[in-house]
Order: C-alpha cells, then sequence, then structure tokens
C-alpha cells in the first residue's frame, strides 16, 4: 500500500536513560503541509511541472521526552468528553480549573491535548443538576496527562463527575511496559 505525501504521522521511539536505565518514550512528531499535493489543485498542475509527485514540504519535526516520575507520585491521565456546544472560552476556563485542581492537589507536568469535536461511538444521555436530561451524539474530547498523588485522584473523580459540562470522564494509571 503506497503512502500518501498528504498525510500526518507520528512516531513513537524506546530510549534508555543513561543516567538510570530506565526506558523513556521519545515522541517525535511529523506535519506535512498539503500545498502542491493532490487536494490543492492536482497531480501534475500546470503551475510548477516539473515539480516531482507528491512534493509536500515537510514542517514541524518535534522530539519531545517524557519527564521522570517524581518520588511518591505517580503518572495518570484523564481522558474528558465535554459537552459540544461548548464556546472556546468556557472550554479553556474549564481547562484552566482543572489544572489548577490538580496542581493544587501536588500534580506536576500538568499537559492538556484537545482532541476536538468527535462523534460518540452511542448517544449518552446526561441529566444536569437543574434536572433536565440532554441527549449527546458528539463531544469535545480533552486529554489531561500528569504526575500527582495517588490520594488526590479522588477529589479530582468527584470533582469531573459532578460538573455539567463534563458528559463522561475516566482516569488511568500509566503503567510502564516490562519489555
Amino acid at each position: 500500500m503506497a503512502s500518501s505525501s498528504s498525510s500526518s504521522s507520528l512516531t513513537s521511539n524506546l530510549v534508555s536513560s543513561p543516567a538510570h536505565g530506565n526506558p523513556t518514550t521519545a515522541v517525535k512528531a511529523q506535519t506535512v503541509d498539503f500545498a502542491g499535493s493532490f487536494y490543492e489543485g492536482g497531480i501534475g498542475s500546470d503551475d510548477d511541472p516539473d515539480s516531482p509527485i507528491g512534493s509536500g514540504t515537510m514542517t514541524a519535526v518535534e522530539e519531545k521526552e517524557t519527564p521522570p516520575c517524581p518520588p511518591g507520585l505517580r503518572q495518570y491521565e484523564t481522558m474528558s468528553v465535554l459537552r459540544p456546544d461548548m464556546s472556546e472560552d468556557e472550554r479553556l476556563a474549564l481547562t484552566q480549573r482543572y489544572e489548577e485542581l490538580l496542581v493544587a492537589g501536588g500534580g506536576m507536568y500538568v499537559e492538556v491535548f484537545n482532541r476536538g469535536v468527535v462523534p460518540l461511538a452511542y448517544s449518552i444521555k446526561k441529566k444536569n443538576k437543574a434536572g433536565e436530561s440532554n441527549t449527546y451524539m458528539d463531544g469535545i474530547y480533552l486529554l489531561f496527562t500528569y504526575f500527582t498523588k495517588p490520594d488526590s485522584m479522588g477529589i479530582l473523580e468527584q470533582t469531573l463527575n459532578t460538573d455539567d459540562d463534563v458528559i463522561r470522564s475516566s482516569s488511568f494509571k500509566v503503567r510502564k511496559r516490562k519489555y
């Protein structure tokens, strides 16, 4: 199967840390520009007849290493699904509120990834505090990655479950692979 130059790729490499001998994950993200591709006027357009097929320019190669886990803390990920009708300002305020909650609970290295509006696999009915029932077919996905104390997870889970703006959420402890 041939690969198109108009796709983005994300690769993950396992790197051994020389100081501790523990494996860490280095992530390389690659973004591809669609200029000059099939989607921008077709292959072999009249503008640049000598350009090779699929010669889109590649930009923004980023390499990021996961920080080591501080003593007494564990690494967690929390996936939250928010109401799709939230404005950008409301989403940013909610994200800021949960970041502050994590840091107040002893969290470190809090990162938030906005996955955007994604259709749900099934419809979700949720009642708000006023007793009104809403059915959602899509939601805004947010992924929080952080290090925190295991004791502070209960407060985070309780706050997420009682928030009317959060449709669903789930937290996971990230475990290192043994191989």
